[in-house]
């Protein structure tokens, strides 16, 4: 598995560089002890996050890609809100399926689910890729139409939770964002494009597909096994992925997750809603 990314990183060491941190699918419930397929979702975030504050004493952007809860509750999001609190300098919230955006911005405000940003000279663009009742993913023209209009020209990161490339389990490459396309050919016009980067399949990978670097990343709960044909569940433990992004350009990424810790979780579902 690949844990660790290195791009024209030569003189990477040489540069000043920003610390990105990204989270993605916590599942967290109303209440506190809320699990998911036997997982204490509150636990497994817990470790994620502290196990992010002993490797990265820093952070200047953390990124929290989608299905930050898994009941769409008031109380999910406002529960959350403490948890990252003073964990980097910006946070940045986009909404995945099981997500209900609008009460987000009731819980967080505007100023955590931004739809683009910068550190330093990298540009970062947030697309929401969820629609309402449906599991699988969808860029609308509004979404598309930002990565359009943005020059795109350097340094830029593009963050999504849906994935947009078979990973080859085919279950989970039915949800795929379903007009993937459409974003490729406005991206093929657009070198500056370091890598679009997603949540949702609950597992870490690394692709070429045309010309862009697709990454994804570890859930904070449950991980789902790869290239499975059915719904199937993995032994690793809860992670994160991280980023250091240097301004002349060079950039690093890896995936940490937890060790020493037990996790429960039951082998044997075949799904959960």
């Amino acid at each position: 598995m690949l844990t660790r990314l290195t791009v024209n990183s030569a003189n990477a060491t040489a540069t000043p560089a920003f610390c990105l941190v990204q989270i993605t699918d916590c599942h967290l419930g109303a209440s506190p002890g809320s699990s998911l397929l036997g997982m204490d979702t509150d636990h497994s975030l817990d470790e994620v996050l502290a196990l992010v504050q002993r490797q990265h004493p820093h952070i200047d952007m953390l990124v929290v890609s989608g299905d930050l809860s898994g009941d769409s509750s008031a109380a999910a999001y406002q529960r959350l809100l403490p948890k990252l609190e003073g964990l980097a300098d910006t946070i940045v919230w986009l909404p995945g399926n099981h997500d209900e955006p609008a009460t987000m911005h009731q819980c967080a405000g505007e100023a955590l689910m931004p739809k683009q940003a910068t550190l330093g000279n990298w540009q970062l663009l947030f697309l929401n890729s969820a629609v309402s009742g449906q599991v699988g993913g969808h860029l609308a023209e509004s979404e598309l139409a930002l990565c359009r209009q943005h020059p795109c020209d350097s340094n830029t990161l593009i963050f999504v939770h849906h994935h947009l490339n078979e990973l080859g389990a085919e279950w989970l490459d039915e949800q795929l964002i379903d007009n993937a396309d459409a974003l490729f050919d406005i991206l093929d016009d657009k070198p500056g494009v370091a890598a679009i980067v997603s949540g949702h399949v609950h597992q870490a990978s690394a692709q070429r597909h045309r010309q862009q670097r697709l990454l994804t990343t570890p859930s904070t709960c449950i991980q789902f096994a790869p290239g499975s044909r059915d719904f199937a569940l993995d032994d690793l433990n809860p992670g994160y992925r991280w980023f250091t992004l240097h301004t002349d350009g060079n950039w690093q990424t890896g995936v940490e997750r937890v060790s020493g810790v037990e996790f429960t979780v039951d082998k044997t579902a075949n799904g959960y809603e």
